[in-house]
């Protein structure tokens, strides 16, 4: 479909900057062109000129680049200004854009023209909010997959094996005499199977792409003084929180963002967990249980003088933590090596925070989380596993009803499947669905 309003916005970050990208898309961009710019500018050639007010009077020296339909991002006419990234420039600019031939863009308005204009599928769209987005370089990576459609040729291709085995079966129910009824029921079952165990096989990849597209966050757990500020300001290079001996120092939950090897992760320190020697303390312990239940992954921490006692075990009953790693702080005290291992799945790390013993090992572990495979076909959302469940689902009562020799009834479920299938590629998508996944697109993009 084609538009008829020019969309303006500035792609780059506000503030000042050595370069500033204003993007426009739609049918007055020749009109700006021609207006604004001054010379003529070639199709996809980048041409060093200037840009001019309404009067005439050059506001700045730029780069520009012209994209014509429909060989641009959006499908539409579109022109690139890459000025200087003074926000002084750039607004002058928009100024001058938005008055007669353009209107600001709304978030993710260039993508959703690119999609309507079918340069791209609803994948693929969410795909690039998820490389923007991402907060580690396997997401990144992942997400970049999703982009470059292999997520999508695996919905394609079983959206192509469902609509074929529907023109079969759809061709039997027309013709029945055509085939022996068991040969051509035999022959339904195994194609149903093979799409079964295929679409099987992309919900697994689903729910690992939506776990790769999840920011992971740690809440560091335990005891008073058992090292839990002193592992976060250790982690975070900085001391961040207050480390005392008195025990209930940590009163609040304190929040760091830490890049550890292109990946960010969110650590919670927190108070530690006893009965509580006043209000303020009691508080905190209540901001804890809530951390707890939010995270990711829960670092458990113990002082290996101690060791885990009943008490620690009550502590992670009484909360409910299933997933965490178990971290024996104070080795220096109890003469043992750093170590890692695991048990009964749960992750221990024999460390010393004080002298930075085993620390790396921990490291490394949250650093090989997300970790993907060749075989990892992108991210994914709630949104395609919701919709690749209910496909299954309907593909299972058609086998069910091809075996009681129901085509009528199987080839409707298949319909369903198909339809399904679609949804999730952008296929009779409507306006809300639409406005939710743009919605979290930046102004620009």
């Amino acid at each position: 479909m084609k538009t008829t309003e020019t969309i303006a916005a500035i792609s780059t970050a506000y503030g000042n900057a050595a370069i500033g990208v204003i993007r426009i898309s739609g049918n007055h961009v020749q009109s700006i062109i021609t207006k604004y710019i001054v010379g003529n500018l070639l199709p996809r050639l980048a041409t060093n000129t200037s840009i001019k007010d309404n009067g005439g009077k050059v506001i700045d020296s730029v780069i520009a680049i012209f994209y014509e339909n429909p060989k641009s991002y959006t499908g539409e006419d579109m022109l690139e200004i890459q000025s200087h990234g003074n926000p002084v420039i750039l607004n002058s600019i928009m100024e001058c854009l938005c008055g007669e031939y353009a209107r600001l863009a709304n978030p993710g308005e260039f993508t959703e023209r690119a999609f309507l204009n079918n340069k791209i599928d609803l994948i693929q769209a969410e795909a690039i909010i998820d490389i923007i987005n991402s907060t580690n370089s396997n997401a990144s990576k992942s997400a970049i997959k999703s982009l470059q459609g292999r997520f999508s040729e695996k919905i394609n291709n079983i959206k192509s094996m469902i609509l074929d085995l529907r023109a079969t079966i759809e061709a039997s129910i027309n013709f029945p005499e055509d085939e022996v009824p068991d040969i051509q029921l035999n022959k339904h079952k195994q194609s149903i199977n093979v799409i079964i165990s295929e679409l099987e096989n992309i919900i697994k990849s689903a729910v690992s792409g939506i776990a790769i597209n999840c920011k992971t966050s740690f809440a560091i757990v335990g005891k008073p003084n058992v090292g839990k500020s002193s592992l976060s300001n250790l982690l975070l290079g900085e001391q961040g929180s207050i480390v005392s001996s008195r025990p209930g120092t940590t009163r609040d939950t304190i929040r760091h963002e830490i890049n550890f090897k292109k990946n960010i992760v969110t650590f919670y320190d927190t108070a530690g967990l006893r009965s509580p020697a006043n209000k303020i303390e009691s508080e905190g312990i209540n901001l804890t249980k809530k951390t707890i239940l939010k995270s990711s992954i829960v670092l458990y921490m113990v002082d290996d003088t101690c060791g885990f006692d009943k008490a620690d075990a009550q502590i992670i009953t009484d909360n409910d933590i299933d997933n965490y790693w178990l971290i024996n702080n104070k080795i220096d005290k109890t003469n043992k090596k750093p170590s890692f291992c695991e048990q009964n799945n749960i992750k221990n790390f024999n460390v010393s925070v004080l002298e930075n013993l085993g620390v790396d090992l921990l490291i490394n572990e949250i650093t090989n989380l997300n970790s993907i495979s060749d075989e990892n076909i992108g991210t994914a959302r709630q949104r395609h596993l919701d919709l690749l469940k209910k496909a299954l689902d309907h593909l299972y009562m058609a086998k069910k009803y091809n075996d009681n020799q129901g085509l009528d009834i199987v080839a409707e479920e298949l319909r369903r499947a198909h339809h399904i299938i679609d949804e999730i590629l952008g296929g009779q998508v409507n306006k809300e669905l639409l406005d939710k996944v743009f919605s979290d697109f930046c102004i620009g993009k």
